[in-house]
């Protein structure tokens, strides 16, 4: 038994965060399960400002409920902005949990200080679709 891995496919979701913004749904059945992960980057410039990241998931696309990964907030949370840009890039893993709801998306929130608009996030979905897994 052998797979082939053809690439993941990557899906760009900008976010521009004002205090908390919702990323786009991705649908679960595009994804193999097991294979979802979420490169979260940003800037945050704004002294005291910090940006978090969290992912959630939906049966409907419409009611939306955290998951809880193995991800503390040390390891989801960004350094704070010093009046200087300060660059974040890290993976958040999406637990195979999440392939039992039909949607998952990640919401950015930035919190502390008042913000700015050069405090920015974005996030991209990572995933092999299950097309691309051949045995």
């Amino acid at each position: 038994m052998s797979s082939i891995n053809i690439g993941a496919l990557a899906q760009p979701v900008g976010l521009i965060s004002d205090t908390s913004t919702n990323g786009t749904a991705l649908a679960n059945n595009l994804a193999q399960p097991g294979t979802v992960s979420v490169l979260c980057v940003g800037s945050i410039t704004t002294a005291s400002v910090i940006a978090t990241y969290k992912v959630q998931v939906s049966a409907d696309d419409s009611t939306y409920y955290d998951l809880k990964t193995l991800n503390n907030a040390s390891s989801v949370a960004t350094a704070a902005g010093t009046g200087s840009a300060v660059a974040h890039a890290f993976v958040l893993d999406v637990p195979s949990s999440a392939c039992s709801w039909k949607f998952l998306r990640v919401v950015a929130t930035l919190s502390g200080a008042s913000t700015a608009s050069a405090d920015v996030t974005a996030v991209t979905y990572r995933y092999l679709r299950c097309e691309d897994i051949f045995t």
